[in-house]
């Protein structure tokens, strides 16, 4: 027979030590369940070896720390990746690399990107069939979200039927017709009309050539070039022949356009030489070295020193403090559509992608640098604003607003 008197003590004994560890799981419960903030990531693509990408690489981080890398209550990572090759072009398979880490990433909610019309193709189709947000500071080939361009386009670029990409950047049909104007003002009337054979390139260079020829210019030549010799050289030798007013270079600085200014120069041409915001960068100048002064640039929007907004010098101010260095236009542009970004994400105060893209396209009255602006039913910002700058002394300096 068991000896009850031992056997009551045991009892209180493991009474107490399962109380004690109910207790004390009591209070350490709550720690070890409670959930932290789902994490969520911002992707940027853009050729990172220009200067340029750097500057609007800065301006994303800067709108990220305004917020506390956080949004809708939930921690961001931003994930800066290189769709570039080491001249600073880009490449259809560093963005194809890009777009599919991007789209295979679970924590994935927004693509800041890419830089380049081109590469904004590559990428698109990708991001649509995830329902990721894509917002680009500096993709401007109509094509992307209005028809009537390049056959087939925007659809082919939303296979789900329902469009994901946005844009802060105005598009080119304003900014090609935009440099017509400008150099027909300046006096110019025959051009030769040069492009990269980038989508950019060719879509811009057609625009200027339509409506400089719809003004009354005469297009002397038109033709596509790129940075190996045995291609620019004999075009160059044809620009010496034609002896236009003016050279005009629809394309990015990486593929050729600083080369071409150079040897024409070399061989005694004095036309004039302007491009689009594809050249709008001090990586042009330092190319093209002495036979960049006097290059007339158009670009979307304008030096943020020119805006003379509270907001602007507020954002000029905060950049300079953080990197020491001016930003430029799409510095701004990519402040801006982070911003709307994060603004967005703290309207749904939601991980899920379907609400963050509705509530992005729904966008109307942003507060930016350049002023309050809103995304329309294409996904097209409603700043228009074209400026004109004018190479002098190594250095772009604004010139005159072209188009608002």
């Amino acid at each position: 027979m068991q000896n009850t008197t031992s056997f009551v003590p045991r009892i209180i004994v493991v009474l107490f030590l399962i109380a004690t560890i109910v207790a004390s799981s009591w209070y350490a419960y709550p720690l070890l369940t409670k959930e932290e903030p789902s994490a969520i990531t911002f992707y940027y693509s853009g050729p990172l070896s220009l200067d340029s990408t750097e500057l609007s690489v800065n301006s994303v981080k800067l709108a990220l720390e305004k917020h506390h890398y956080s949004a809708g209550g939930m921690p961001v990572k931003l994930v800066v990746l290189d769709d570039g090759d080491k001249t600073g072009a880009w490449t259809e398979h560093g963005e194809q690399r890009v777009v599919n880490i991007a789209a295979t990433d679970p924590t994935t909610v927004a693509y800041i990107g890419p830089l380049n019309s081109g590469a904004a193709k590559i990428s698109m189709p990708v991001l649509n069939k995830q329902g990721i947000v894509q917002i680009s500071p500096s993709a401007t080939w109509p094509g992307l979200t209005k028809s009537g361009f390049l056959p087939g386009e925007p659809g082919i670029f939303y296979p789900t039927g329902i469009p994901h990409f946005v844009r802060v950047a105005a598009t080119d049909d304003l900014q090609g017709p935009s440099g017509a104007q400008w150099a027909h003002e300046l006096g110019f009337t025959s051009v030769y009309v040069v492009n990269d054979k980038d989508p950019y390139g060719v879509g811009i260079a057609d625009l200027f050539q339509h409506e400089a020829e719809r003004i009354g210019m005469s297009v002397v030549g038109s033709e596509s070039v790129s940075p190996e010799s045995a291609v620019y050289v004999p075009v160059a030798a044809r620009i010496l022949a034609a002896k236009p007013d003016l050279v005009y270079y629809g394309g990015l600085t990486a593929d050729g356009g600083p080369e071409l200014l150079k040897y024409i120069r070399e061989h005694g041409s004095q036309a004039a030489f302007m491009g689009p915001d594809g050249i709008f960068e001090q990586e042009f100048i330092s190319k093209a070295g002495t036979s960049s002064e006097g290059v007339y640039m158009t670009a979307i929007g304008a030096p943020p020193e020119e805006v003379k907004t509270p907001t602007a010098e507020a954002f000029i101010q905060t950049y300079k403090n953080k990197f020491h260095a001016s930003p430029d236009v799409f510095g701004a542009l990519a402040y801006d559509a982070t911003n709307a970004l994060l603004d967005a994400i703290d309207r749904v105060h939601s991980n899920d992608r379907a609400a963050i893209l509705h509530e992005v396209k729904n966008i109307h009255k942003q507060p930016g640098v350049f002023a309050t602006w809103g995304f329309d039913e294409r996904g097209d910002t409603s700043l228009t604003l074209i400026s004109g700058s004018i190479v002098k002394r190594g250095n772009i300096l604004f010139e005159k607003v072209l188009s608002k």
